[in-house]
């Protein structure tokens, strides 16, 4: 039967809806909610479950009257008349009334009004009277009694509204009401049928009357009519023949065939929309009248049915939900339907199940394939396949896809709040062709157009071209140089980078390097992978190792290195574990590469290898990708494949002739080669590359850089423990463990067994404290460790001038500020300030005599004079600076203004005689220029009395960074780089700097030499000094001293060694010197186990600050930064580009140190 009932519809501030029915008496039912659509369908559901309960002759109430309509009156209700003490003694606004006609006799009509939220409370309405007198009078009497939030309720927003509900249910019948007469076999009956089903009783249809199909499949009509499908924009001819095979009255079962991303689903949600709007959705807004498309899993379906024949009735379930005509199943693994049910004890499986009804034209099936699928599908289940009307969808050219791409983009900018500039579009549409070849147009550029709005969008946010490559480069891990074509590509720093990771192999890193210059180039063969190389070798020269290097290179991260152990594929099922088979579709190989088809694949002995797998490879070289059993296909066009093997490696050298050279060794390996690989797989190989046997000279590069990864370990990192060894460790470790014949491995397992084992002693046996400090020698023929825990340094105990001015607001600050004035005017007329001066006369006159050491102490000490004259005048510019601006106003004013006439109706125009913009404005003090000239003058309070010594403004700064191996370690500290430049811009002025780097070079110099260092270099120091000179630079940076730590979980931690040291040390440079001898010494005294031990130039000391800091992706945004400052007691988070920029507020802090009397 078909219903139609009205609804009163209102929303609420915050976007929601109500609906309420109207007219249906003791059945009204009210609903809230966010979408109109699934209002209408639960409301729909539960009118449904009521009028099934029914009797025939209540059905009259769900018929909507004619002529009812909604009007809005203007009510002013005084409660006051009706009902004394009540809380809202007046009401007023604008409320909803429903003006209902009905019949009062058989030939008279009368209308009744009420409140859509109390359908109980009705007047007649007098036609001849004022509706709103009328309402008024009723609801003074009718809403006395209500509270205060009800009758808030009750008022209209004006965005209600009249709705009409149409819909299909099904009533009690008449003959419902009889009952059935029993035969004398119907017992036998009933039981034979709780037999078959198992004692269970019928499930009742729920859902829009379905038993299953709610449960496994997506209503794709539901989310059109919400408004929330994503239909793209129509396109020729495909529309017209869907519409032609499924929209009408005899559907047709049909198959999308085409690329992957061409748009076949996006073209069947394009026909559910049109399909929608063509059976009037939009005017009668039932859902029962239109034709419902599902989606729905074949592997949803069988999904937890594990008792034989479960999957089955679940199936029956879906054919009585679908038959009908009204329903269509879009399929979205229609291909894997003559697999999916089927088992090692039975051949039954979906496509045999589904093939009866569809063939009679019971149900209709629609789905999406790519040619690999459908031939898939055609070899397993032929007469389902056969049933199929298929369309072919073709690619989108480049114009179609750009006007796609505009379209999606209009969408995105309301949905995010984004705008795109113009130029970004042709760049997108070029990078998605060349970057995602295994996906087709218009699917892969929409899909990247969509992430780059989700990953970098932002409300007000210009997404364009350097948006694009930075999302592009952290979804594939290429760097951005080998994106932009127009970026340069540096030769030798892709040299450096895999050199440093590959030692010994000069040939192998070369030819890694061009292959990046072929990528960069775009010079390689698009329907091919990258590269294809054979690594040979002996074991443990780096072949392994220079895969993992270059696939970190490449792709930003050595974890995109495919990892396949040959050996583990000898059998004759190594295809079928590789590409999947019948029972398990998905194979290992390909499996990965679509989940990351940015990678490097590593075939390691490529020898062992089963003979079938070898021909498996030849269409991976030729073609560029692989199909697995299921009919996915794997794209390796943007991977680097590398093979290892052995051949030709473990032959021995002829008796009595010696060792084979080079060029004999890279002979065998090359005739290995050719007689074990095919002919037609050995000419797709691009490069076999040799590695030659590592010297002793490279053993020791290799021995640091396992080492370094030895003393990273997380047991290490965890538990904040830093690691230091010498040189005599390294020697000792290389002479016992290095083999030119065997490699590195024997390194690696001899740093296990003897140096792992040590330093796990040392955790267990050792001080045990939150931060500890290790460092590795030898002693005797053995390993030992020098365990130390590393303790916070004692914090200040006399307080701070400034922290309780932190709080205070300007206004105060201010006045602080200005009694700090009459301070400084006493510093400059102190004892200390005058013997300052005579100090100053004494050099001056020495120097004047010719003694030319006293030059440096002139310049010191009348700096500091000058300084002192310079700071005061600068502290009342920043006192006076308010009463400055608020003069300047008062000139402004002085002059006044001048009216202008244009005629003698006009009131004229005011002309100022002196213009305000001609001042210059005044700068606002801020709160922090406000502290910091606070914070100076208890500084110099505190220095006051040894002001007049020179040593006090002289100052040399030692960074040195321990722990991980920085002697001629590979990378450099970036904490060491952080603080340097911290310091050099605190206070005073650099004289000098210097500075060792990574490899053993020295930079040194002046300010302008440490700016470029710090600006323009990428090395990192690995030991640092700087000499700095102004007024109390000596007493400002003696907190720094000490051990600074940062923990990042993106890389090492670092612990840096902070010391000050007296005016006349040697300069920057003889000072790094001189540590370098003086550590020298001391390892070798405690090797020969010298007693009493020389000074330890690395010995630990209290730590000052801790830092807790992620350095940001990208440069110039900011990160957040935990600090602990153990000498103030500080604790906070700050959001700082650099924990340099969190260092002033501390140091001004420090500054105002209570002073002792």
């Amino acid at each position: 039967m078909n219903l139609t009932i009205g609804v009163y519809q209102s929303r609420d501030a915050s976007g929601g809806y109500r609906w309420t029915t109207l007219a249906l008496g003791p059945h009204t039912r009210g609903r809230e909610g966010r979408s109109t659509v699934k209002l209408q369908q639960k409301l729909v559901e539960e009118l449904r479950s009521v009028i099934g309960e029914l009797p025939v002759q209540e059905l009259s109430y769900f018929q909507l009257p004619r002529g009812i309509r909604l009007e809005r009156v203007q009510l002013e209700l005084d409660f006051k008349r009706v009902r004394t003490g009540t809380e809202t003694p007046r009401l007023s606004g604008l409320f909803p009334l429903i003006l209902e006609p009905r019949w009062r006799t058989r030939d008279e009509l009368m209308t009744i009004a009420y409140h859509p939220a109390r359908q109980h409370e009705w007047f007649p309405v007098d036609t001849g009277a004022s509706l709103e007198e009328q309402a008024k009078v009723f609801f003074t009497r009718a809403w006395a009694a209500l509270e205060p939030h009800e009758h808030e309720e009750l008022r209209s927003n004006r965005k209600d509204t009249l709705k009409a509900l149409a819909f299909v249910a099904q009533p009690k019948s008449l003959l419902d009401a009889l009952g059935k007469k029993k035969g004398p076999w119907d017992d036998l009956e009933d039981e034979d049928r709780r037999e078959r089903s198992g004692g269970k009783k019928k499930q009742k249809k729920s859902g829009g009357g379905t038993q299953v199909l709610h449960k496994l499949g997506t209503h794709l009509t539901l989310q059109a009519a919400e408004g929330t499908l994503d239909a793209g924009m129509p396109r020729s001819p495909y529309r017209e023949q869907l519409q032609l095979l499924l929209g009408g009255e005899r559907r047709t079962p049909v198959l999308l065939v085409g690329p992957p991303g061409c748009g076949k689903r996006t073209l069947l949600k394009r026909f559910v929309a049109e399909q929608l709007e063509a059976e009037g959705f939009q005017t009668h807004r039932n859902l029962d009248k239109v034709t419902e498309v599902w989606s729905i899993a074949g592997k949803r379906i069988i999904a937890g049915m594990s008792y034989v024949g479960d999957w089955e009735q679940r199936c029956l379930k879906v054919l009585e939900d679908t038959r009908g005509g009204r329903r269509i199943l879009f399929v979205e693994d229609l291909h894997a339907f003559g697999r999916i049910g089927r088992s090692r004890e039975s051949d039954t499986n979906l496509a045999l199940f589904f093939q009866g009804a569809l063939s009679r034209g019971e149900i209709t099936l629609a789905g999406t394939v790519t040619p690999e699928q459908l031939q898939r599908l055609e070899t397993d289940a032929p007469s389902f396949a056969a049933l199929f009307t298929q369309v072919h969808v073709r690619s989108t050219r480049a114009d179609e896809t750009l006007r796609m791409l505009l379209h999606e983009a209009r969408e995105l900018e309301s949905k995010h709040r984004i705008a795109w500039s113009p130029p970004l579009f042709p760049v997108l549409l070029e990078q998605s062709g060349t970057l995602f070849s295994g996906s087709a147009l218009p699917g892969k550029a929409l899909d990247l157009l969509r992430e780059l709005a989700t990953d970098q969008g932002s409300p007000g946010r210009e997404l364009g071209v350097g948006e694009l490559f930075a999302h592009l480069s952290r979804r594939t891990g290429l760097p951005d140089f080998l994106l932009r074509p127009q970026e340069r590509l540096v030769q030798e720093e892709v040299h450096e980078a895999l050199s440093r990771k590959v030692m010994g192999q000069p040939e192998a890193v070369r030819v890694a390097c061009d292959l990046v210059a072929r990528i960069h180039a775009g010079l390689t063969d698009p329907q091919r992978p990258y590269g294809v190389f054979l690594f040979t070798g002996p074991t443990g020269t780096g072949k392994t190792e220079l895969a993992r290097a270059l696939a970190g290179y490449l792709y930003g991260d050595a974890s995109r290195l495919v990892r396949l152990d040959m050996g583990e594929f000898q059998t004759p099922d190594a295809v079928a574990r590789l590409t999947g088979d019948a029972w398990q579709p998905e194979g290992r190989l390909t499996r990965l590469i679509r989940e990351q088809p940015f990678s490097l694949v590593l075939l390691d002995e490529i020898e062992k290898a089963h003979p079938s797998l070898l021909n498996l490879l030849l269409q991976t070289f030729d073609e560029g990708r692989l199909t697995d059993a299921s009919g996915e296909t794997a794209d390796f066009t943007h991977t680097v494949i590398v093979m290892t093997s052995n051949l030709g490696a473990r032959r021995k050298p002829a008796v009595g002739l010696g060792a084979p050279d080079a060029r004999a060794l890279e002979l065998d390996a090359d005739r290995a080669v050719r007689e074990f690989f095919p002919p037609e797989l050995f000419n797709r190989i691009d490069r076999i590359v040799h590695f030659s046997p590592l010297s002793r000279d490279v053993g020791e590069k290799v021995v640091e850089k396992e080492l370094a990864r030895l003393l990273s370990r997380h047991g290490l990192v965890s538990r904040n423990i830093f690691v230091a060894a010498d040189e005599a460790v390294k020697r000792r470790i290389v002479e016992e463990s290095f083999d030119p014949h065997l490699g590195a491995r024997p390194l690696k397992r001899y740093l296990e067994e003897k140096v792992g084992q040590v330093l796990s002693e040392a955790i267990i046996r050792g001080p045990q404290a939150l931060l500890r400090l290790f460092q590795l020698y030898t002693r005797e023929g053995r390993f030992e460790v020098q365990a130390d825990a590393l303790v916070p340094r004692e914090p200040l105990a006399q307080g701070f001038e400034l922290e309780p001015l932190l709080s205070l607001p300007i206004a105060r600050l201010r006045e602080k500020m200005l009694e700090q004035r009459e301070v400084v005017q006493e510093m400059r007329e102190s004892e200390a300030l005058g013997a300052l001066s005579d100090q100053v006369r004494f050099h001056l006159e020495r120097l004047r005599a010719g003694e030319h050491e006293h030059a440096e102490s002139l310049f010191t000490l009348d700096a500091m004079r000058m300084y002192l004259e310079a700071f005061a005048t600068q502290l009342e510019l920043l006192a006076r600076a308010p009463e400055e601006a608020e003069r300047e106003m008062i000139e402004a004013e002085r002059f006044g203004v001048e009216r202008v006439g244009v005629d003698r109706w006009s009131q004229g125009t005011r002309i100022r005689l002196f213009s305000r913009r001609a001042l210059e404005p005044v700068k606002a003090v801020s709160r922090e220029q406000m502290l910091d000239a606070l914070s100076e003058v208890y500084f110099l309070q505190r220095i006051l009395r040894g002001i007049s010594s020179a040593d006090q403004h002289v100052v040399m700064l030692e960074l040195l960074p321990l722990g991980q191996w920085r002697q001629g370690a590979s990378t450099g500290s970036l904490l060491t780089r952080w603080l340097c430049s911290a310091y050099a811009h605190s206070r005073g002025e650099l004289e000098s700097f210097a500075a060792h780097l990574p490899g053993g070079a020295v930079v040194s110099g002046g300010a302008r030499q440490l700016r470029e260092f710090l600006h323009l270099s990428a090395q990192e120091p690995v030991h640092a000094a700087i000499k700095l000179v102004g007024p109390g630079v000596r007493p400002f940076f003696e907190g720094e001293a000490g051990l600074h730590v940062w923990q990042s979980s993106g890389r090492l931690p670092e612990i840096v060694k902070v010391r000050v040291h007296e005016a006349n040390a040697p300069a920057p440079a003889e000072l790094l010197a001189l540590h370098a001898m003086k550590l020298q010494a001391f390892h070798k005294a405690r090797q020969e186990g010298v007693r009493p031990l020389p000074e330890d130039p690395e010995a630990a000391a209290p730590v000052v600050r801790a830092y807790r800091f992620e350095p940001p992706a990208r440069p110039g945004t900011v990160s957040v930064l935990e600090l602990d400052d153990y000498l103030l007691t500080h604790s906070g988070s700050h959001r700082v580009r650099t924990p340099a920029e969190a260092l002033p507020a501390l140091w001004r802090l420090r500054m105002s140190e209570r002073v002792t009397p």
